[in-house]
């Protein structure tokens, strides 16, 4: 069977069962489903929305074997069989590679809506208005309601991974759930070198760029960390990794060398290391800093006026990590006097910012994007598209409309990772 044609038919699978999950509920199944929500609240003494976020948040997410590939995902993709404005979302097509996966080699893939909890809470079919609607919410408090009953379930699902995290998006929206909920327990559990992203990061991104910095963005273990949305100032966010997690595209590619923009790339991801509580990342990071900082230096004298704020203006600065960029000043203080007569003094270093040489590590080639099992990219010929951006109130931009498709009668259904 050719690429091309294999490719196509896990298109048409995904798209096949996202119609499937368009099929409307039978009637008063909404309103059942919601009374007895209803009921088990009073029962157990709380609201409905305490209840049914508490009852997600302990269903049965664990992955029943140690190593396994677990699907992320966020947003859609576009398809030509679909109405303009209609995306393929990315839940279906998760759903098809890991059915493909496990086809090949039994028991070593899965996804969300596909675990026992998944289809549990999908069968409450919170995203349905005759459910919401019975509960007295309007659409609004409804979408809340769902969002944050698969907000937990998906933070439950990637604290219960620890192999491989295969990420369906492009890019990382900020007010996501794979942003804000899964990346961070990714990073913090199966590490930031097991995330892997299925799509190539948008040329617009990259464009610009030179191959060293376009590689960089590329890996899994930095693009987990990054989005480039900026906060809005004048509504601040109140997604916890909203401001640490962003990258100004523009500024970056400002910058004159890829030294320096690596140096702007790993600042960032210190930021997020430091709220994730990845204390050894962070020294890890501020170490290589650092050592950018000095090469820039003592490469190009002058070069810092162009470069990014000071390292201790931008990356978190714990005393942890502070002690640890002043140990390192004074270790190889004796070192950098035998190495060049024209770098700073030690206490001169360490008031402006800049500390002896020390090799910096190579950037690796990036993995090719896109490519399972199968060995061919995964979506051939359709680009993901970012959820569409709108003004919005209590925490900058949102999506226009959600990305998902509608309630599948008894199956799972999304987690509002576009949303």
């Amino acid at each position: 069977m050719s690429e091309s044609l294999t490719a196509r038919t896990a298109e048409q699978r995904a798209l096949d069962l996202q119609r499937a999950g368009g099929v409307p509920l039978p009637e008063g199944e909404g309103e059942r489903i919601a009374y007895e929500l209803i009921a088990a609240a009073e029962e157990a003494g709380k609201s409905v929305d305490e209840y049914v976020v508490e009852y997600a948040r302990g269903l049965d997410v664990k992955a029943p074997a140690p190593g396994m590939k677990s699907a992320f995902w966020s947003h859609g993709v576009p398809h030509p069989e679909l109405p303009p404005g209609v995306l393929l979302s990315n839940q279906f097509v998760a759903g098809v590679w890991t059915e493909d996966e496990n086809t090949l080699n039994p028991g070593t893939a899965r996804y969300l809506e596909g675990t026992p909890g998944g289809d549990v809470l999908g069968q409450l079919h919170l995203w349905n208005s005759d459910v919401y609607k019975t509960l007295g919410l309007n659409k609004e408090q409804g979408e809340s309601l769902a969002r944050n009953a698969w907000a937990a379930l998906s933070e439950e699902y990637a604290k219960a991974t620890d192999g491989e995290a295969v990420a369906f998006v492009q890019t990382l929206a900020p007010w996501t759930v794979a942003y804000e909920t899964e990346m961070p327990q990714l990073r913090q559990g199966t590490g930031p070198e097991n995330i892997h992203f299925m799509y190539d990061l948008p040329e617009d991104v990259l464009k610009g760029l030179p191959p060293e910095s376009q590689a960089l963005l590329s890996e899994g273990r930095v693009r987990s960390h990054l989005h480039f949305i900026a906060p809005d100032e004048n509504d601040p966010p109140t997604q916890k990794y909203w401001a640490a997690g962003y990258l100004d595209l523009d500024h970056l590619k400002s910058l004159p060398t890829p030294e320096a923009q690596r140096s702007a790339v790993l600042e960032v991801c210190a930021k997020v290391a430091h709220l994730d509580g990845r204390e050894a990342d962070v020294e890890k990071l501020t170490e290589e800093l650092l050592s950018l900082r000095a090469e820039q230096e003592t490469a190009a004298p002058g070069v810092e006026e162009q470069q990014p704020a000071s390292l201790s203006a931008q990356t978190p600065q714990t005393p942890q990590t502070q002690q640890t960029a002043e140990t390192q000043q004074a270790a190889e203080r004796a070192e950098t006097q035998q190495q060049t007569q024209e770098a700073p003094e030690p206490q001169e270093a360490a008031q402006s910012g800049h500390t002896p040489v020390v090799p910096v590590v190579p950037v690796p080639a990036p993995v090719p994007a896109a490519v399972g099992a199968h060995g061919f990219n995964y979506m051939v010929g359709f680009t993901p598209e970012p959820a569409k951006v709108i003004p919005g109130a209590h925490g900058g931009p949102r999506p226009a409309e959600p990305t998902q498709a509608p309630p599948a009668p008894a199956k799972a259904h999304g987690t509002d990772m576009g949303m």
